[in-house]
């Protein structure tokens, strides 16, 4: 392990919700004291149209000035998220 690694405190898997789902749990997870949260929205290859919900929730956290980077893969890549929301 890295020692610069960080282990989130909270893991949020937002496959099979809506965005108005999704931002209804960001909200949630913003107003409690995290500093490290792993969102998990999927990569959601399989449809036509593309990913919804990723965009979707780096939209969201762009908008808040909230730091992120995508995850490790073995944490799920692409498909993940890793915020980044201050020290406790």
């Amino acid at each position: 392990m890295n020692k610069y690694e960080r282990t989130p405190e909270i893991i949020i898997d937002l496959h099979g919700h809506t965005a108005c789902d999704a931002k209804k749990e960001l909200d949630k997870i913003l107003s409690e004291n995290y500093s490290h949260v792993r969102i998990i929205t999927g990569k959601c290859s399989f449809r036509e149209r593309g990913p919804v919900l990723g965009p979707f929730v780096r939209k969201y956290l762009e908008e808040r000035n909230i730091k992120f980077n995508p995850a490790k893969m073995r944490d799920g890549g692409e498909g993940a998220l890793e915020i980044f929301l201050g020290e406790k």
